[in-house]
């Protein structure tokens, strides 16, 4: 989260994920909500009632890759997740967390 002298005000992330790498292989959506939930309120998923975390695996062996996203309330606690996480030690890892980029639009499988 950046501060805007200009304005002398933070400026608004356009996103409200973060993209993890580097978690461990070992860990659970739990884990992951205990640790980043420290920073903010995790969204929680309408379909599932659970928390809007996603662990990347491996479609072969469904074993976890080491990255995933976490979604938060608002923007700011975004922001102060990589600010606060980005390049700390977590269960013997380093973690790199950035905002998440999200998906462009235009394109797929639209009806008409």
């Amino acid at each position: 989260m950046a501060y805007n002298a200009d304005t002398m005000s933070f400026d608004l992330p356009d996103t409200d994920t973060v993209y993890v790498s580097g978690l461990p292989t070992n860990i659970t959506e739990r884990d992951v909500e205990e640790f980043f939930g420290s920073i903010g309120v995790i969204k929680t998923d309408k379909k599932t009632r659970g928390k809007k975390i996603w662990l990347y695996r491996d479609k072969a062996t469904g074993g976890l890759k080491g990255d995933g996203t976490v979604s938060y309330e608002d923007p700011f606690s975004a922001a102060s997740a990589v600010e606060w996480f980005n390049q700390k030690e977590w269960k013997g890892s380093m973690l790199t967390v950035s905002l998440a980029e999200r998906k462009g639009g235009g394109g797929g499988y639209g009806g008409g």
